[in-house]
Protein backbone atom coordinates (compact mmCIF):
# COMPACT_ATOMS: atom_id res chain seq x y z
CA UNK A 1 0.00 0.00 0.00
CA UNK A 2 1.47 3.57 -0.64
CA UNK A 3 -0.07 5.01 2.35
CA UNK A 4 2.60 3.13 4.57
CA UNK A 5 6.08 5.24 4.51
CA UNK A 6 8.68 3.47 2.55
CA UNK A 7 12.33 3.82 2.01
CA UNK A 8 14.70 4.39 -1.16
CA UNK A 9 17.17 1.75 -1.62
CA UNK A 10 20.05 1.57 0.77
CA UNK A 11 21.82 2.34 -2.58
CA UNK A 12 20.79 5.61 -2.24
CA UNK A 13 23.59 6.06 -0.01
CA UNK A 14 26.19 5.36 -2.21
CA UNK A 15 25.11 7.35 -4.69
CA UNK A 16 24.77 10.22 -2.43
CA UNK A 17 27.97 9.81 -1.22
CA UNK A 18 29.48 9.66 -5.16
CA UNK A 19 27.12 13.19 -5.66
CA UNK A 20 28.94 14.63 -2.32
CA UNK A 21 32.21 13.43 -3.08
CA UNK A 22 32.13 14.76 -6.47
CA UNK A 23 31.15 18.14 -5.25
CA UNK A 24 34.08 18.10 -2.64
CA UNK A 25 36.79 16.80 -5.31
CA UNK A 26 38.11 20.07 -6.36
CA UNK A 27 38.24 21.76 -3.16
CA UNK A 28 40.03 18.36 -1.92
CA UNK A 29 42.66 18.10 -5.04
CA UNK A 30 43.27 21.92 -4.11
CA UNK A 31 43.70 21.14 -0.32
CA UNK A 32 45.52 17.90 -0.95
CA UNK A 33 48.74 19.33 -3.58
CA UNK A 34 48.25 23.05 -2.92
CA UNK A 35 47.85 23.48 0.61
CA UNK A 36 50.07 21.03 1.73
CA UNK A 37 53.13 22.73 -0.39
CA UNK A 38 55.21 22.97 3.01
CA UNK A 39 54.25 18.98 3.79
CA UNK A 40 51.49 17.73 5.91
CA UNK A 41 50.31 18.11 9.73
CA UNK A 42 48.31 15.67 11.38
CA UNK A 43 45.43 18.16 11.00
CA UNK A 44 45.64 17.77 7.29
CA UNK A 45 44.58 14.30 7.61
CA UNK A 46 42.56 14.77 10.42
CA UNK A 47 40.57 17.27 8.11
CA UNK A 48 40.79 14.81 5.61
CA UNK A 49 38.90 12.43 7.12
CA UNK A 50 36.54 14.42 9.14
CA UNK A 51 35.35 15.45 5.33
CA UNK A 52 35.01 11.42 4.01
CA UNK A 53 33.27 10.75 7.81
CA UNK A 54 30.91 13.41 7.26
CA UNK A 55 30.02 12.56 3.25
CA UNK A 56 29.54 9.11 4.41
CA UNK A 57 27.63 10.51 7.13
CA UNK A 58 25.29 12.47 5.36
CA UNK A 59 24.43 9.80 2.88
CA UNK A 60 23.49 7.25 5.59
CA UNK A 61 21.29 9.90 7.66
CA UNK A 62 19.80 11.76 4.52
CA UNK A 63 18.70 8.10 3.88
CA UNK A 64 17.19 6.91 6.85
CA UNK A 65 15.71 10.04 7.48
CA UNK A 66 13.70 10.75 3.34
CA UNK A 67 10.68 8.65 3.54
CA UNK A 68 7.69 8.53 0.96
CA UNK A 69 3.96 7.81 0.80
CA UNK A 70 1.17 8.62 -1.10
CA UNK A 71 -2.16 9.70 1.16
CA UNK A 72 -5.56 12.25 0.58
CA UNK A 73 -4.36 12.58 -2.91
CA UNK A 74 -0.89 13.49 -2.32
CA UNK A 75 2.44 12.47 -2.73
CA UNK A 76 3.85 13.22 1.17
CA UNK A 77 8.03 13.45 1.55
CA UNK A 78 9.98 13.41 4.78
CA UNK A 79 13.15 14.40 4.81
CA UNK A 80 16.56 15.25 7.04
CA UNK A 81 17.79 15.40 10.01
CA UNK A 82 18.92 18.50 11.21
CA UNK A 83 16.40 21.01 9.67
CA UNK A 84 13.29 18.18 9.10
CA UNK A 85 11.48 19.49 5.79
CA UNK A 86 7.72 18.00 4.47
CA UNK A 87 6.79 18.21 0.87
CA UNK A 88 3.11 17.61 0.44
CA UNK A 89 2.54 17.64 -3.29
CA UNK A 90 -1.09 17.23 -5.17
CA UNK A 91 -1.79 14.53 -7.66
CA UNK A 92 -3.00 16.58 -10.57
CA UNK A 93 0.26 18.80 -10.31
CA UNK A 94 2.10 16.67 -11.31
CA UNK A 95 3.01 16.87 -14.85
CA UNK A 96 5.29 13.83 -15.79
CA UNK A 97 7.32 10.91 -14.02
CA UNK A 98 10.26 9.65 -15.47
CA UNK A 99 12.50 6.84 -14.85
CA UNK A 100 16.59 6.78 -16.00
CA UNK A 101 19.28 4.42 -15.11
CA UNK A 102 22.52 5.18 -14.01
CA UNK A 103 25.73 2.37 -13.99
CA UNK A 104 25.18 1.99 -10.67
CA UNK A 105 21.21 1.78 -10.79
CA UNK A 106 21.66 -0.99 -13.79
CA UNK A 107 24.09 -2.80 -11.56
CA UNK A 108 21.58 -3.22 -8.65
CA UNK A 109 17.97 -3.30 -10.55
CA UNK A 110 17.06 0.09 -9.58
CA UNK A 111 15.65 3.38 -11.63
CA UNK A 112 16.36 6.96 -10.82
CA UNK A 113 12.98 8.80 -10.64
CA UNK A 114 12.46 12.16 -11.29
CA UNK A 115 8.51 14.17 -10.89
CA UNK A 116 8.36 17.39 -12.78
CA UNK A 117 5.62 19.73 -11.24
CA UNK A 118 3.54 22.84 -13.21
CA UNK A 119 5.53 25.70 -12.11
CA UNK A 120 8.50 23.83 -11.21
CA UNK A 121 11.01 25.31 -13.57
CA UNK A 122 13.54 23.75 -14.97
CA UNK A 123 14.27 21.35 -12.38
CA UNK A 124 12.50 18.36 -11.00
CA UNK A 125 10.08 18.90 -8.02
CA UNK A 126 11.20 15.30 -6.61
CA UNK A 127 14.28 13.21 -7.30
CA UNK A 128 14.50 9.95 -5.72
CA UNK A 129 17.78 8.66 -6.83
CA UNK A 130 16.94 4.38 -6.03
CA UNK A 131 13.84 2.65 -5.74
CA UNK A 132 13.32 -0.85 -7.21
CA UNK A 133 11.03 -1.36 -10.46
CA UNK A 134 8.51 -2.48 -8.86
CA UNK A 135 8.23 -0.10 -6.03
CA UNK A 136 8.95 3.11 -8.74
CA UNK A 137 6.35 1.74 -10.85
CA UNK A 138 3.85 1.38 -8.15
CA UNK A 139 4.22 4.95 -7.64
CA UNK A 140 4.14 6.07 -10.52
CA UNK A 141 0.98 3.97 -11.12
CA UNK A 142 -0.68 5.38 -8.58
CA UNK A 143 0.11 9.19 -8.93
CA UNK A 144 -1.35 8.77 -12.43
CA UNK A 145 -4.40 7.06 -10.93
CA UNK A 146 -3.84 3.90 -13.24
CA UNK A 147 -5.18 0.27 -11.55
CA UNK A 148 -2.64 -1.48 -13.14
CA UNK A 149 0.84 -1.24 -11.21
CA UNK A 150 2.84 -3.60 -13.22
CA UNK A 151 6.28 -3.62 -15.21
CA UNK A 152 6.21 -2.77 -18.90
CA UNK A 153 6.65 -6.65 -19.70
CA UNK A 154 3.76 -7.39 -17.12
CA UNK A 155 1.79 -4.70 -18.88
CA UNK A 156 2.09 -6.41 -22.21
CA UNK A 157 0.89 -9.17 -21.32
CA UNK A 158 -2.27 -8.07 -19.40
CA UNK A 159 -3.00 -5.18 -22.32
CA UNK A 160 -5.38 -7.40 -25.01
CA UNK A 161 -4.48 -4.10 -27.91
CA UNK A 162 -0.42 -4.06 -27.76
CA UNK A 163 0.39 -0.23 -27.60
CA UNK A 164 1.62 1.61 -30.72
CA UNK A 165 5.69 1.06 -30.54
CA UNK A 166 8.19 2.56 -32.64
CA UNK A 167 11.86 1.76 -32.97
CA UNK A 168 15.24 3.50 -33.66
CA UNK A 169 16.67 0.89 -35.74
CA UNK A 170 20.90 0.71 -36.01
CA UNK A 171 21.04 2.26 -39.47
CA UNK A 172 19.04 5.02 -38.64
CA UNK A 173 20.79 5.26 -35.10
CA UNK A 174 24.24 5.56 -37.21
CA UNK A 175 22.83 8.16 -39.75
CA UNK A 176 21.68 10.62 -36.82
CA UNK A 177 24.79 10.01 -34.99
CA UNK A 178 26.92 11.30 -38.08
CA UNK A 179 24.44 14.06 -38.87
CA UNK A 180 23.80 15.50 -35.60
CA UNK A 181 25.69 18.42 -35.62
CA UNK A 182 27.21 17.68 -32.22
CA UNK A 183 30.62 19.15 -33.17
CA UNK A 184 30.23 22.56 -31.55
CA UNK A 185 29.18 21.31 -28.42
CA UNK A 186 32.23 19.35 -27.79
CA UNK A 187 34.40 21.57 -28.97
CA UNK A 188 32.51 23.70 -26.19
CA UNK A 189 33.47 21.40 -23.83
CA UNK A 190 37.54 21.03 -24.98
CA UNK A 191 37.37 24.39 -24.26
CA UNK A 192 35.85 24.17 -20.61
CA UNK A 193 38.58 21.49 -20.01
CA UNK A 194 40.86 23.78 -21.29
CA UNK A 195 40.13 27.36 -19.25
CA UNK A 196 40.05 24.84 -16.17
CA UNK A 197 43.62 23.68 -16.68
CA UNK A 198 44.92 26.51 -17.90
CA UNK A 199 46.70 27.34 -14.99
CA UNK A 200 48.48 24.11 -14.52
CA UNK A 201 50.27 24.13 -18.29
CA UNK A 202 53.82 25.95 -17.88
CA UNK A 203 53.98 29.25 -20.28
CA UNK A 204 56.58 27.95 -22.09
CA UNK A 205 54.42 25.01 -24.06
CA UNK A 206 52.09 28.04 -24.85
CA UNK A 207 55.43 30.05 -26.45
CA UNK A 208 55.82 26.64 -28.17
CA UNK A 209 53.11 26.38 -29.40
CA UNK A 210 53.02 30.05 -31.03
CA UNK A 211 55.92 30.04 -32.27
CA UNK A 212 54.86 26.67 -34.28
CA UNK A 213 51.41 27.96 -35.89
CA UNK A 214 53.54 31.08 -36.59
CA UNK A 215 55.81 29.91 -38.61
CA UNK A 216 53.34 26.82 -39.83
CA UNK A 217 52.12 27.29 -43.25
CA UNK A 218 48.36 27.54 -44.27
CA UNK A 219 48.07 24.05 -45.78
CA UNK A 220 49.30 22.74 -42.35
CA UNK A 221 46.76 25.00 -40.48
CA UNK A 222 43.97 24.02 -42.78
CA UNK A 223 45.08 20.19 -42.10
CA UNK A 224 45.28 20.70 -38.44
CA UNK A 225 41.78 22.48 -38.21
CA UNK A 226 40.75 19.19 -40.49
CA UNK A 227 41.79 16.86 -37.73
CA UNK A 228 40.33 18.48 -34.92
CA UNK A 229 37.00 18.97 -36.44
CA UNK A 230 37.38 15.03 -37.73
CA UNK A 231 37.99 14.22 -33.52
CA UNK A 232 35.26 16.63 -32.57
CA UNK A 233 32.60 14.70 -34.68
CA UNK A 234 33.92 11.08 -34.11
CA UNK A 235 33.32 12.12 -30.18
CA UNK A 236 30.12 13.48 -31.51
CA UNK A 237 28.82 10.50 -32.98
CA UNK A 238 29.97 8.23 -30.02
CA UNK A 239 28.12 10.66 -27.67
CA UNK A 240 24.85 10.51 -30.00
CA UNK A 241 24.59 6.91 -30.18
CA UNK A 242 25.64 6.22 -25.76
CA UNK A 243 21.92 8.94 -25.75
CA UNK A 244 19.64 7.06 -28.35
CA UNK A 245 20.70 3.95 -28.32
CA UNK A 246 18.06 1.35 -27.43
CA UNK A 247 15.31 4.58 -28.50
CA UNK A 248 11.89 3.06 -28.33
CA UNK A 249 8.82 5.44 -28.93
CA UNK A 250 5.38 3.82 -27.56
CA UNK A 251 1.86 5.34 -26.86
CA UNK A 252 0.18 3.76 -24.32
CA UNK A 253 -3.31 4.75 -23.41
CA UNK A 254 -3.14 8.85 -23.05
CA UNK A 255 0.73 8.35 -22.51
CA UNK A 256 3.73 8.83 -24.79
CA UNK A 257 6.69 6.85 -23.41
CA UNK A 258 10.22 6.78 -24.93
CA UNK A 259 12.60 4.58 -24.09
CA UNK A 260 16.34 5.48 -24.56
CA UNK A 261 20.39 5.23 -23.96
CA UNK A 262 23.02 3.00 -23.66
CA UNK A 263 25.16 3.70 -20.67
CA UNK A 264 21.83 5.76 -18.51
CA UNK A 265 19.01 4.00 -19.54
CA UNK A 266 15.99 7.35 -19.16
CA UNK A 267 12.50 6.22 -19.56
CA UNK A 268 10.73 9.93 -20.44
CA UNK A 269 6.86 9.57 -20.06
CA UNK A 270 4.53 12.59 -21.88
CA UNK A 271 1.19 13.10 -20.69
CA UNK A 272 -0.45 13.77 -24.57
CA UNK A 273 -2.71 16.85 -22.75
CA UNK A 274 0.36 18.19 -22.18
CA UNK A 275 1.56 18.77 -25.40
CA UNK A 276 1.37 22.16 -26.39
CA UNK A 277 3.03 21.90 -30.05
CA UNK A 278 5.56 19.94 -32.62
CA UNK A 279 8.37 20.83 -34.03
CA UNK A 280 9.91 19.45 -37.20
CA UNK A 281 13.87 20.29 -37.15
CA UNK A 282 15.62 19.47 -40.74
CA UNK A 283 19.43 20.07 -40.04
CA UNK A 284 21.92 21.24 -42.82
CA UNK A 285 23.20 18.01 -42.80
CA UNK A 286 19.90 15.79 -43.14
CA UNK A 287 17.78 18.06 -45.13
CA UNK A 288 19.62 16.67 -48.54
CA UNK A 289 18.75 13.21 -47.63
CA UNK A 290 15.30 14.07 -46.27
CA UNK A 291 15.55 13.84 -43.04
CA UNK A 292 14.22 15.22 -40.11
CA UNK A 293 14.25 15.08 -36.22
CA UNK A 294 10.21 15.22 -34.04
CA UNK A 295 10.12 17.66 -30.98
CA UNK A 296 7.43 17.57 -28.89
CA UNK A 297 6.95 20.83 -26.65
CA UNK A 298 4.93 20.05 -23.38
CA UNK A 299 4.77 21.67 -20.26
CA UNK A 300 6.63 19.16 -18.79
CA UNK A 301 8.58 15.90 -19.19
CA UNK A 302 11.58 17.11 -21.08
CA UNK A 303 13.80 17.85 -18.21
CA UNK A 304 16.36 20.52 -17.60
CA UNK A 305 19.01 19.48 -20.51
CA UNK A 306 16.12 19.52 -22.89
CA UNK A 307 14.18 22.73 -21.44
CA UNK A 308 10.61 20.82 -22.18
CA UNK A 309 11.42 19.75 -25.55
CA UNK A 310 11.90 16.54 -26.07
CA UNK A 311 12.83 14.39 -29.26
CA UNK A 312 9.58 11.88 -30.25
CA UNK A 313 12.31 10.73 -32.93
CA UNK A 314 15.27 11.49 -33.69
CA UNK A 315 15.72 10.75 -37.22
CA UNK A 316 12.28 10.12 -39.57
CA UNK A 317 12.02 10.90 -43.88
CA UNK A 318 10.35 14.08 -44.06
CA UNK A 319 7.59 12.02 -46.30
CA UNK A 320 6.71 9.91 -43.34
CA UNK A 321 6.47 12.57 -41.06
CA UNK A 322 2.26 12.83 -41.47
CA UNK A 323 2.18 9.09 -41.49
CA UNK A 324 4.62 8.37 -38.52
CA UNK A 325 2.17 11.77 -36.51
CA UNK A 326 -0.71 10.80 -37.93
CA UNK A 327 -0.57 7.13 -35.92
CA UNK A 328 1.43 8.22 -32.71
CA UNK A 329 -0.47 11.52 -31.79
CA UNK A 330 -3.46 12.04 -34.05
CA UNK A 331 -5.06 14.72 -31.75
CA UNK A 332 -1.90 17.04 -33.48
CA UNK A 333 -3.20 17.35 -37.30
CA UNK A 334 -0.25 18.91 -39.23
CA UNK A 335 -0.72 20.03 -42.81
CA UNK A 336 1.18 21.41 -45.58
CA UNK A 337 -0.82 24.89 -46.53
CA UNK A 338 2.19 27.21 -45.74
CA UNK A 339 2.10 30.81 -47.68
CA UNK A 340 5.56 32.24 -48.80
CA UNK A 341 6.72 35.82 -47.69
CA UNK A 342 6.33 38.80 -49.97
CA UNK A 343 8.98 39.46 -52.45
CA UNK A 344 9.85 42.79 -50.73
CA UNK A 345 10.92 41.05 -47.91
CA UNK A 346 13.70 38.99 -49.56
CA UNK A 347 16.30 42.31 -49.55
CA UNK A 348 15.67 42.34 -45.43
CA UNK A 349 16.43 38.95 -44.95
CA UNK A 350 19.71 39.38 -47.15
CA UNK A 351 20.62 43.03 -45.20
CA UNK A 352 20.07 41.09 -41.79
CA UNK A 353 22.74 38.22 -42.58
CA UNK A 354 25.38 40.27 -44.62
CA UNK A 355 25.85 43.23 -42.74
CA UNK A 356 27.18 42.22 -39.88
CA UNK A 357 30.00 40.28 -41.68
CA UNK A 358 31.06 43.48 -43.47
CA UNK A 359 33.13 44.90 -41.39
CA UNK A 360 34.84 41.80 -39.43
CA UNK A 361 35.88 40.78 -42.92
CA UNK A 362 37.17 44.06 -43.97
CA UNK A 363 39.09 44.40 -40.63
CA UNK A 364 40.54 40.17 -40.86
CA UNK A 365 41.58 40.79 -44.56
CA UNK A 366 43.50 44.42 -43.86
CA UNK A 367 45.44 42.91 -41.20
CA UNK A 368 45.63 39.05 -40.98
CA UNK A 369 47.53 37.10 -43.10
CA UNK A 370 45.44 34.99 -46.07
CA UNK A 371 42.98 37.57 -44.52
CA UNK A 372 42.09 37.98 -48.21
CA UNK A 373 40.10 34.12 -47.70
CA UNK A 374 37.67 36.15 -45.51
CA UNK A 375 35.75 37.53 -48.34
CA UNK A 376 34.65 34.34 -49.21
CA UNK A 377 32.35 34.88 -45.99
CA UNK A 378 30.26 37.29 -47.87
CA UNK A 379 28.87 35.27 -50.73
CA UNK A 380 28.11 32.58 -48.29
CA UNK A 381 26.46 35.37 -45.75
CA UNK A 382 24.00 36.26 -48.87
CA UNK A 383 23.27 32.89 -49.74
CA UNK A 384 21.75 32.29 -46.07
CA UNK A 385 20.11 35.31 -46.15
CA UNK A 386 18.33 34.01 -49.30
CA UNK A 387 17.24 30.63 -47.90
CA UNK A 388 16.36 32.18 -44.48
CA UNK A 389 13.98 34.16 -46.26
CA UNK A 390 12.89 31.19 -48.91
CA UNK A 391 12.44 28.82 -46.63
CA UNK A 392 9.87 31.27 -44.08
CA UNK A 393 6.22 31.16 -44.40
CA UNK A 394 3.27 30.36 -42.03
CA UNK A 395 0.06 28.87 -42.49
CA UNK A 396 -3.55 27.62 -41.00
CA UNK A 397 -5.83 24.84 -41.33
CA UNK A 398 -8.53 24.68 -39.31
CA UNK A 399 -7.47 24.75 -35.79
CA UNK A 400 -3.75 24.37 -36.47
CA UNK A 401 -1.20 27.16 -37.23
CA UNK A 402 1.88 27.08 -38.94
CA UNK A 403 4.81 28.76 -38.47
CA UNK A 404 8.16 27.89 -40.43
CA UNK A 405 11.56 29.49 -40.58
CA UNK A 406 15.57 28.92 -40.59
CA UNK A 407 18.08 29.46 -38.41
CA UNK A 408 20.65 27.03 -38.67
CA UNK A 409 18.32 23.92 -39.69
CA UNK A 410 14.66 24.48 -41.15
CA UNK A 411 11.94 24.31 -38.41
CA UNK A 412 8.66 23.87 -38.88
CA UNK A 413 5.84 24.46 -35.90
CA UNK A 414 2.55 23.69 -35.33
CA UNK A 415 0.23 24.75 -32.08
CA UNK A 416 -3.28 23.68 -32.18
CA UNK A 417 -5.60 26.94 -31.27
CA UNK A 418 -6.11 25.86 -27.72
CA UNK A 419 -2.84 25.74 -26.66
CA UNK A 420 -1.37 29.52 -27.77
CA UNK A 421 -1.45 31.55 -24.60
CA UNK A 422 -0.91 34.77 -27.34
CA UNK A 423 -0.88 35.98 -30.27
CA UNK A 424 1.15 39.39 -31.45
CA UNK A 425 2.36 41.66 -34.18
CA UNK A 426 5.38 43.28 -33.61
CA UNK A 427 6.43 45.98 -36.34
CA UNK A 428 9.14 48.22 -36.62
CA UNK A 429 9.77 51.62 -38.24
CA UNK A 430 11.65 49.75 -41.04
CA UNK A 431 9.21 47.53 -41.53
CA UNK A 432 5.94 49.35 -41.64
CA UNK A 433 6.88 51.70 -45.00
CA UNK A 434 7.15 48.58 -46.32
CA UNK A 435 3.58 46.75 -44.96
CA UNK A 436 5.68 43.89 -43.17
CA UNK A 437 5.38 42.67 -39.68
CA UNK A 438 7.28 40.47 -37.75
CA UNK A 439 4.49 37.40 -36.25
CA UNK A 440 4.39 35.63 -32.75
CA UNK A 441 3.28 32.99 -31.29
CA UNK A 442 3.26 32.07 -27.18
CA UNK A 443 3.08 28.73 -25.37
CA UNK A 444 3.22 27.37 -22.31
CA UNK A 445 6.06 25.05 -22.46
CA UNK A 446 9.18 25.49 -19.99
CA UNK A 447 8.79 27.84 -16.39
CA UNK A 448 8.94 30.80 -18.58
CA UNK A 449 7.28 29.66 -21.92
CA UNK A 450 8.05 29.63 -25.50
CA UNK A 451 7.86 31.38 -28.27
CA UNK A 452 8.26 31.76 -32.14
CA UNK A 453 8.59 34.20 -34.69
CA UNK A 454 8.26 34.74 -38.46
CA UNK A 455 10.04 38.17 -39.54
CA UNK A 456 8.31 40.31 -42.52
CA UNK A 457 5.25 38.80 -43.22
CA UNK A 458 2.92 40.47 -45.07
CA UNK A 459 0.71 43.06 -42.23
CA UNK A 460 -2.33 41.85 -43.92
CA UNK A 461 -1.38 37.97 -43.11
CA UNK A 462 -0.54 39.29 -39.69
CA UNK A 463 -4.25 40.31 -39.07
CA UNK A 464 -5.92 37.51 -40.76
CA UNK A 465 -3.71 35.58 -37.75
CA UNK A 466 -4.85 37.55 -35.50
CA UNK A 467 -8.57 37.54 -36.62
CA UNK A 468 -8.28 33.44 -36.56
CA UNK A 469 -7.33 33.16 -33.17
CA UNK A 470 -9.46 35.89 -31.57
CA UNK A 471 -12.06 34.55 -33.82
CA UNK A 472 -11.45 30.79 -32.12
CA UNK A 473 -11.06 31.97 -28.41
CA UNK A 474 -14.45 33.62 -28.38
CA UNK A 475 -15.97 30.89 -30.05
CA UNK A 476 -14.45 28.26 -27.25
CA UNK A 477 -16.06 30.29 -24.28
CA UNK A 478 -18.99 30.52 -25.86
CA UNK A 479 -19.40 26.97 -26.34
CA UNK A 480 -17.74 26.28 -22.77
CA UNK A 481 -20.42 28.39 -21.56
Amino acid sequence: MMSEKKRLHPVAMLLSFIKYAKEAAIPLIFFVFVGGGNGYAWWHFLMIGALLLFTVGNGVLGWFFYTYHIENNELRIHQGFIFRKKRFIPRERIQSIDFSQGLIQRTFGLVKVQIETAGGGGEPEVVMSALRRTDAELLKSNLYQKRNAVTDEVMEEVEEKPPLLYKLSWKELLITASTSGGIGVVLSFVAAIASQVDDFIPDQFYESITERVMDATLPFLLLAAAFLLLISWFFSVVGTVLKYGGFVLKRHEDDLIINRGILEKRQLTIPVHRIQAIRIVEGLLRQPFGYSVLYVESGGGGGKEEQFSTVLFPLVKRKRVKTLLGEILPEMAIHEECSSLPLRAKRRYIIRNLLPAVLPVGLITYFVPYGAFSLLLLPICFFIGYFHYRDAGWGIKKDVALLQFRQISKTRVYVARKNIQAMEMETTFLQEPRQLTTFKVSILSSFAGKQFRVKDIEHTNGEDLLNWYSFGTKKNRKEEV
